[in-house]
């Protein structure tokens, strides 16, 4: 189960933009970046069987602060970001803070991997924060990469 947000509630796709918006994949070919942000070994793997590298750039991270080191280091935006609420050393929600603290990185699609509950307090401060979808654990790479190409394709809000 998916469910794609602006600043909180649900938002309808296909609304004109205000200004002409052109992703970043748009710019390289329909290539996209990705951050995953996933302490999960295992589901690190699965992201990478759901955006296949010969046509995606996946850059994995295993928690919010190698995450920060990676973005430190990058020379090229990323077209969103996958990331993962409950981690070690810095979660979900303590990267999200950081990340919406940098100009560069402050209108980054994020989308939300996660098996909290609605509700839960860790969610709700995500959303808070600034998210655009979240996909619900167990996800299907078919779901996942429908999800993502939407926000991406969005205009941010």
């Amino acid at each position: 189960m998916s469910s794609l947000l602006r600043a909180g509630p649900r938002f309808a796709l296909g609304a004109a933009p205000p200004h002409k918006f052109t992703p970043l994949m748009a710019r390289r070919n329909s290539r996209m970046r990705l951050l995953v942000v996933e302490d999960s070994p295992l589901l690190r793997k699965m992201f990478g069987l759901a955006f296949p590298n010969q046509t995606n750039d996946l850059q994995p991270a295993e928690n919010g602060r190698s995450a920060m080191e990676l973005l430190a280091r990058s020379d090229e935006p990323f077209d969103a970001v996958l990331l993962d609420l409950r981690m070690p050393d810095m979660d979900g929600v303590e990267f999200l803070r950081a990340l919406r603290k940098q100009p560069v990185h402050r209108r980054t699609p994020v989308v939300l991997t996660t098996g909290e509950a609605d509700g839960s307090e860790l969610l709700e401060q995500a959303k808070a924060l600034g998210i655009a979808a979240i996909v619900k654990k167990p996800w299907s790479p078919q779901e996942l990469r429908s999800v993502v190409q939407k926000v991406i394709e969005s205009p941010p809000g």
